[in-house]
């Protein structure tokens, strides 16, 4: 873009040390923002910042009162990644309910055929937390299973939820009588810690858990201990409490678990989309047009040298 300096700090992405982030960031006017945290403190000392651009569209790792404030724009990519991320969500779901990588396991060491059978998804009962565009397009998916679908939504498409036979019900109601248990809501102070211990005990025995959202959405330890115990059958998981996940944390050793690394929208079309949309708003912000993923316009009246 002409007349625009770009300067390539990948390393901050994931930078955790609020010090360490500012001075990465001195002089940005623009920033395109991974997982790292913008507080008050930070931007506080990085004046000259009008605008954070997310690669993604989660927020939670963003004060926006204090972006708001600090009259710098916050734009996110809403929905160009939620393709890649049904896919994982369902890949996760097969893997864990045909236990795939204990079928795997068993021919390398010479085990034929397994002694039980595993379960299915065809016709399964999945709930839903979180009808968004992920979770739309995961519904979509599951509908073409012939699963029945049941989900919690504050907000629902109605016309959707009657198109794809969704059942809207309460997190109390849902939980006893799913198959299968798939997160895609955002992190937030009320849904932090949403599936802890009481959670997991309504879930039946031979229920899988997924979460491709955020980890803070579930209690990680009560999950651990769910899936140490047996209370529940399986755990697919993306996102985690921590990240990037330390060596020694008990989730890496839960049984019939599997884990990735928070790269659900990392393929080739979830990268292209998410790129496009991005560089989009920043031609917006630069032309002085507020993006309609803007999450706080009122920082556009704030910062009367939004544009540089």
């Amino acid at each position: 873009m002409d007349g625009v300096e770009v300067v390539e700090r990948y390393e901050l992405g994931h930078e955790r040390d609020p010090v360490a982030l500012a001075r990465g960031l001195a002089g940005a006017w623009a920033t395109i923002a991974g997982s790292e945290p913008y507080t008050d403190a930070v931007l506080r000392a990085i004046p000259a910042l009008k605008a954070i651009l997310r690669w993604g569209t989660g927020s939670d790792a963003i004060d926006i009162g204090a972006a708001t404030e600090a009259g710098v724009a916050v734009v996110t990519t809403p929905g160009v990644n939620a393709e890649a991320v049904a896919d994982m969500a369902l890949g996760l779901m097969l893997a864990c309910i045909r236990r795939l990588p204990g079928l795997d396991d068993a021919v390398r060491s010479a085990t034929w055929r397994i002694d039980e059978p595993t379960r299915d998804l065809a016709g399964a009962t999945v709930g839903v937390v979180g009808l968004g565009v992920v979770g739309r397009a995961v519904t979509r998916r599951l509908r073409a299973f012939g699963c029945r679908v049941l989900a919690l939504e504050p907000h629902p498409d109605e016309a959707f939820c009657a198109e794809h036979e969704v059942e809207l019900c309460d997190l109390e109601s849902m939980l006893p009588g799913v198959d299968v248990l798939t997160l895609h809501a955002p992190a937030t102070p009320s849904s932090r810690g949403l599936i802890g211990t009481a959670e997991l005990r309504a879930l039946p025995r031979h229920a899988v858990v997924i979460n491709t959202a955020r980890g803070e959405l579930i209690d990680q330890a009560a999950l651990v201990h769910a899936l140490e115990t047996g209370e529940i059958a399986a755990a697919g998981l993306d996102v985690f409490e921590h990240e990037p996940v330390r060596p020694g944390d008990p989730i890496l050793r839960a049984p019939n678990t599997i884990v990735t690394g928070h790269v659900s929208s990392y393929t080739e079309l979830g990268l292209t989309r998410t790129k496009e949309a991005v560089l989009a708003n920043l031609q917006d912000v630069l032309a002085g047009r507020l993006p309609k993923s803007c999450l706080n316009p009122d920082a556009w009246a704030r910062g009367s040298d939004l544009v540089a």
